[in-house]
């Protein structure tokens, strides 16, 4: 098994990228506040992850052209076509969807589940709201009559996010009849599926009327055919070739991120400033918890701490294997960061590093994900 992690640094100089609504406590009808949560007795503000997906997956379909799967829509739930064949971001982002006769209804708890290969975290300020958050209070005077008052918080801070990505999971999809593992359903898998099941008549029915539903034949049979998809009892493989450009163009959106709320008002660019990025053949992510801190209203660097990580894991990083540091100079020299420092240090535990700008830096990492498919 092997992951592409990584960890991103987003400045955020004068922003507010996801917002909350109206406080609860607030008894002005015209204030928005920014997301928060609390840790200890801190509060910080955050970037949700569903946010922070769709702009990376909105990245992938404006800058790679990715074929995006359709929204199907309910009352209360929306839905994707589930069908990581014919589109590019049910397979790396994950799926489910309850067929019955039209979409977005459930019968029987059947649903097409996709675990997603790629995992986030929320992004996270690095800053406390203390240090980093203020209200914005101003009136609205552009039309006729009195000014309308408004307050609205924003934040200069620097949020802190990690991922990873399953590459053995990208253009792999099972047929496993258990939550996150049915991510495809073909005639053939019916009687196995049914031999598992207390009334099988009725989910027989159910999983008829489903592939029927689904247009098995022309939306998914006839596409995997033409691709040269290998179809397995259990699993269906797509080509390694679109394996790897699904995973390779993923990670290459990183430097191109683009979206966040309050654009007009905050321009912020959202492309990352900092990356670490390291191939590992272990489901963990040598960057979460905090290498990156604050401290006395400084965001600081533990080269050390990560260092000592890396040594425990050597184990589990594939030979050859780099540790990336992609960053932006200007926004290291804000920070007073020494790369070369921290490349010194981590070295020293027995991990290869490189170090370049983050667009170098994300180029030569994918580079080792290729090498990985073949």
């Amino acid at each position: 098994m092997r992951f592409a992690t990584g960890l991103v640094l987003i400045d955020a100089p004068a922003s507010a990228l996801n917002m909350f609504g109206k406080p609860a406590e607030s008894a002005e009808e015209n204030e928005v506040a920014v997301k928060k949560l609390k840790k200890g007795r801190n509060i910080y503000a955050y970037i949700s992850p569903q946010a922070w997906r769709y702009w990376w997956r909105k990245t992938l379909e404006i800058y790679f052209s990715w074929n995006m799967s359709p929204l199907f829509r309910t009352e209360k739930q929306v839905f994707t076509a589930a069908n990581p064949i014919k589109y590019d971001d049910d397979d790396v982002f994950g799926y489910m969807w309850a067929p019955k006769t039209e979409r977005g209804k459930n019968e029987q708890g059947f649903a097409l589940t996709r675990v997603s290969p790629l995992k986030t975290t929320p992004l996270i300020s690095v800053l406390p709201a203390r240090n980093s958050l203020t209200l914005d209070e101003g009136y609205a005077s552009r039309h006729e009559g009195d000014p309308v008052p408004y307050r609205q918080e924003f934040y200069s801070t620097i949020f802190k996010g990690a991922f990873s990505l399953d590459l053995d999971a990208v253009g792999r999809f099972t047929i496993v009849y258990k939550s996150g593992y049915l991510n495809l359903l073909t005639p053939e898998a019916i009687p196995r599926i049914l031999e598992l099941v207390s009334d099988k008549k009725k989910k027989e029915k159910v999983l008829k009327k489903a592939l029927e539903v689904m247009n098995y034949e022309e939306e998914y049979l006839e596409p995997a055919k033409q691709l040269g998809v290998k179809m397995l009892e259990k699993e269906w493989i797509m080509p390694d070739e679109v394996r790897k450009k699904r995973a390779t163009e993923t990670i290459l959106a990183l430097r191109l991120l683009t979206g966040g709320a309050k654009q007009t008002q905050y321009h912020t660019d959202v492309t990352p400033k900092f990356v670490l990025l390291l191939n590992v053949d272990a489901g963990i992510n040598p960057f979460i918890s905090d290498i990156v801190f604050e401290e006395s209203g400084e965001v600081k660097f533990d080269s050390e701490a990560l260092a000592l990580r890396l040594n425990d894991l050597r184990d589990v990083i594939p030979e050859k294997a780099r540790l990336y540091i992609g960053y932006d100079k200007g926004f290291i020299r804000s920070l007073g960061w020494d790369v070369e420092e921290i490349k010194a240090a981590i070295e020293e535990a027995g991990v290869q590093v490189s170090t370049g700008s983050v667009k170098s830096s994300i180029e030569e990492f994918v580079k080792e994900i290729e090498a990985y498919y073949g």
